[in-house]
């Protein structure tokens, strides 16, 4: 439930929209010690809050939730990975799949910039995954492209539903959700991907894994999640801002904690990279994804450039939080 306060992606948003859209209730114990029940009917103000912006209100101790038939038992991988000569066509064939909100609600790809020593010492290589909830063959069409591109690998495989987190690397005994390093994002939302941004930071990643050896498992990482379920909630009856995002790119350095001086370096590639990401489309807010957020983020960054969407909240953080106890992470200001 954590995440899904948030937000929350997920494998079947193209089906039922954010982890968020599907709470009916939540018992929340507020800063004065007081437990309230939170719903449409119950509270229904803090309802629309706590969907979006719940970690600034108080703690969940129980919900209710939605839960849905499994579309398809059964989820296809299939991972390749690239040499960075091959980057401009990934990240092509990428848009055409599935740029401003089009891929199939079946799908979810993730791409990612990471340094293979056992590939090359110096050139981070560029590794695309498609997670797809149905068949090989129902998926073959898709990856047809990318094979066309000569992959210097591909594994595909076929796991239940209840084994996709462990396929994807962030099951709890993963590398990715292990403790003793130290980690931060650095997130942007975006609509499509900007072929020469994508080379930019490319660049920006290989120079600092390069020269700070200690930051070398370090990734930079694209999220395309399927959008027909988020899109067909009201933007407006939650707290959750950024809706018409169709993409999560995160610069992801990571280190050890035996190295603590790595913490700035790591923060001022984290910058440069949200900056360069940005300016990659211009006229659009710099959105941050709050469950990913490096802490330094504007309210309006987090929670939405809508001047009522703002006030609505403060009133609310004002309401049911005076003192700022619920102030730990990324607090409403």
């Amino acid at each position: 439930m954590g995440p899904g306060l948030g937000g929350g992606f997920g494998r079947f948003s193209g089906y039922y929209g954010l982890v968020l859209d599907s709470i009916i209730e939540l018992d929340v114990v507020l800063a004065n010690g007081s437990i309230i029940t939170v719903s449409e009917s119950s509270h229904s103000d803090l309802f629309w809050g706590m969907r979006g912006a719940g970690h600034n209100f108080g703690i969940v101790t129980r919900f209710s939730y939605k839960i849905y038939d499994i579309p398809h038992p059964d989820w296809f991988f299939s991972t390749m990975t690239f040499t960075n000569d091959k980057l401009e066509a990934v990240f092509e064939a990428l848009n055409t799949f599935g740029a401003n909100g089009t891929q199939p609600k079946e799908a979810v790809t993730y791409t990612l910039y990471t340094l293979n020593p056992e590939i090359s010492a110096t050139e981070p290589v560029v590794i695309f995954v498609l997670q797809f909830g149905a068949s090989a063959v129902e998926a073959a069409p898709i990856l047809a492209p990318f094979f066309a591109l000569k992959p210097l690998s591909a594994t595909n495989e076929t796991v239940p539903y209840t084994g996709a987190a462990h396929a994807a690397g962030a099951g709890v005994t993963d590398a990715t959700c292990l403790p003793g390093v130290s980690a931060q994002l650095y997130p942007v939302g975006l609509q499509t991907y900007n072929i020469s941004t994508n080379r930019a930071i490319y660049n920006l990643y290989k120079t600092m894994v390069n020269e700070n050896p200690g930051l070398n498992t370090s990734i930079v990482q694209f999220e395309g999640y399927a959008q027909q379920g988020i899109r067909a909630v009201d933007p407006d009856s939650t707290a959750y801002a950024h809706r018409g995002d169709s993409l999560l790119v995160s610069y992801g350095p990571i280190w050890s904690p035996s190295e603590p001086s790595l913490a700035a370096v790591a923060s001022d590639y984290g910058h440069q990279a949200r900056t360069t990401f940005h300016a990659g489309e211009p006229g659009r807010t710099l959105n941050t994804y709050v469950n990913y957020a490096s802490s330094d983020e504007t309210p309006e960054m987090l929670y939405g450039y809508e001047p009522w969407r703002l006030e609505r909240l403060r009133k609310l953080k004002s309401e049911y939080d005076p003192k700022g106890k619920f102030n730990f992470y990324n607090p409403i200001r």
